[in-house]
């Protein structure tokens, strides 16, 4: 089979994977609509669900920076640098979702609390993965060497990378900003 279009099979499966992933947070979404509307807790702290979101966006910069590094450059250095950096945001990030679960800041047993619960959790559960798959590709980038012409594992974990950071940052807005 071609190589070309072997990885243009590889990108669509993952596309697939990617879109069967989305459904927990999809159901979650309609239920928090469904559930709340428009309300947001006035105990949230707004601060901290901010600078969550904004350590997931600035992760995904270093993520894309990354790839692009090893697809123009044959980089291997910058994508491993980027992809570490981009994992101390991811647990920067989950610090400070455990920060915020860890104060209490919204009742768990409120409506809205079960719901903001849920959604963070789902969101951290994703953020976990995508961690190790960041690792995993990491390490293996430098047992087994990637080059401009192989790179398909570091973009396809930058593709899950920016869906679990995606899926947290709608999480947000729907929990944050209504």
């Amino acid at each position: 089979m071609d190589a070309a279009i072997r990885l243009k099979a590889l990108r669509f499966g993952f596309v697939v994977l990617l879109l069967s992933q989305a459904v927990p947070f999809i159901l979650l979404y309609a239920t928090a609509y469904l559930f709340l509307e428009f309300y947001v807790s006035p105990t949230l702290n707004q601060w901290l669900g901010a600078l969550e979101a904004l350590l997931l966006v600035l992760s995904l910069l270093f993520s894309w920076r990354g790839v692009r590094r090893i697809r123009q450059h044959g980089d291997l250095s910058g994508l491993v640098g980027s992809f570490r950096l981009a994992m101390v945001l991811g647990i920067a990030s989950l610090a400070v979702t455990g920060y915020q679960w860890s104060t209490r800041f919204v009742s768990a047993g409120s409506r809205f609390g079960e719901i903001y619960y849920m959604l963070t959790g789902v969101a951290g559960f994703y953020t976990l993965v995508g961690l190790f798959i960041l690792l995993a590709i990491s390490i293996r980038a430098l047992r087994i060497p990637l080059s401009r012409d192989n790179y398909w594992d570091a973009e396809a974990a930058n593709y899950f990378w920016t869906f679990q950071a995606l899926g947290a940052l709608v999480a947000y807005a729907l929990l944050y900003w209504r």
